[in-house]
């Protein structure tokens, strides 16, 4: 059950993402943005989505708890006592009237009223941060921090996923691209500000390295490792594609927004497997209560002694995967500027990934 609930995560964020970048463009000038095609069926099903798989989490919680006081009371305490709980029942409040708003209203010919849908994104962003791991550790401080990272994550992957995947051609993507790449600029520095703050709240950044031995340090560091090919791509999109269109203009942006797009959702993964992961501030403890991360022990191979001190040494294995995995980068810059397809620079991407990854296990 603990796949599902890690799709179910994933698939909530990018039915987050898809509203907001939605509702967004909507309040863009059509000269400022690439001709696009939202269904409103897909915002229903997004709706309808959010609603479902936010509900994963409080049906695993109930699944967990219900052998010892039974099912019927584990439910009524769950949604009466419980914060995951408490949540959900506020975001399918509000996404009974978001969901009968969109279905009435033209959302998508009246900048008015996707506005209002805007408001009824971000007031769903709220209650979902109201019940992560960051405000169960600190109530103001985590819930704050937690609601800025994904209001941030969600406008700059929800405009970028919608535009590469639903645009029809690549009309005015110069004028896009002028006031995209600051926004998503900002949004990539708060996302990094943000992601570190909550990252302090569980673990201290001394026992970053120590906290791998745990499947919560374990999704945390290959996310970390996925934002660096990420902020290639980016400076690639943000950057030299508009070099390269002000210089050749059949030149097609669309696939290297597709690929930035996939590498998001592949740090979107990673943060859904983070997010069902217990926190990892007493490395000890939770490493005696439920093991090491199968991943960490099948690549290390050796025996972890509490208290965990993990320490680094430099071999000729380590250091060939070192040099690999920055060959990888270049290999990614280079596919741009020797206009190879996109799917090879994002196949350089995992290569970089894994590669550093093994390089890393294989210091310790």
């Amino acid at each position: 059950m603990i796949y599902i609930l890690y799709l179910t995560e994933l698939l909530l964020y990018v039915c987050f993402s898809f509203l907001m970048g939605a509702f967004l463009l909507q309040l863009i000038p059509k000269n400022k943005k690439p001709a696009i095609y939202v269904p409103k069926r897909g915002v229903q099903l997004s709706i309808l989505g959010i609603v479902f798989f936010s509900l994963m989490p409080v049906v695993y919680l109930i699944f967990m708890i219900q052998e010892n006081i039974g099912l019927s009371l584990t439910v009524q305490n769950v949604f009466s006592s419980f914060e995951v709980g408490q949540a959900w029942t506020f975001t399918l409040i509000i996404s009974i009237f978001f969901y009968i708003f969109v279905s009435i209203f033209p959302v998508f010919k009246n900048k008015r009223y996707a506005l209002i849908a805007l408001v009824f994104t971000v007031c769903l962003i709220f209650t979902l941060s109201w019940a992560g791991h960051s405000a169960s550790l600190t109530k103001a401080a985590g819930f704050v921090y937690h609601a800025i990272h994904f209001l941030a994550v969600s406008i700059w992957v929800g405009i970028l996923l919608v535009v590469s995947w639903l645009s029809k051609n690549k009309e005015n993507w110069l004028p896009f691209l002028k006031w995209f790449s600051p926004i998503a600029l900002i949004c990539f520095l708060l996302t990094i500000l943000t992601g570190f703050m909550m990252m302090t709240l569980v673990i201290e950044v001394k026992d970053y390295a120590n906290s791998w031995v745990l499947n919560y340090g374990q999704a945390l560091l290959i996310k970390h490792l996925i934002i660096v090919p990420m902020f290639f791509f980016a400076f690639i999109n943000g950057f030299w594609v508009k070099k390269q269109l002000q210089k050749d203009l059949s030149f097609q942006p669309i696939p290297w927004a597709k690929a930035e797009s996939v590498v998001l959702l592949l740090i979107f993964s990673a943060t859904a497997i983070l997010g069902q992961q217990p926190p990892a501030h007493g490395i000890d403890t939770t490493l005696k209560s439920n093991g090491m991360a199968p991943l960490f022990q099948y690549v290390y191979g050796g025996t972890i002694q509490t208290p965990v001190s993990v320490e680094f040494g430099l071999n000729a294995m380590n250091g060939l995967l070192f040099s690999l995995a920055a060959a990888f980068l270049i290999l990614l810059l280079l596919s741009f500027i020797k206009k190879a397809p996109a799917i090879l620079a994002f196949i350089m991407c995992l290569f970089f990934v894994i590669s550093m990854y093994l390089a890393l296990m294989l210091s310790i």
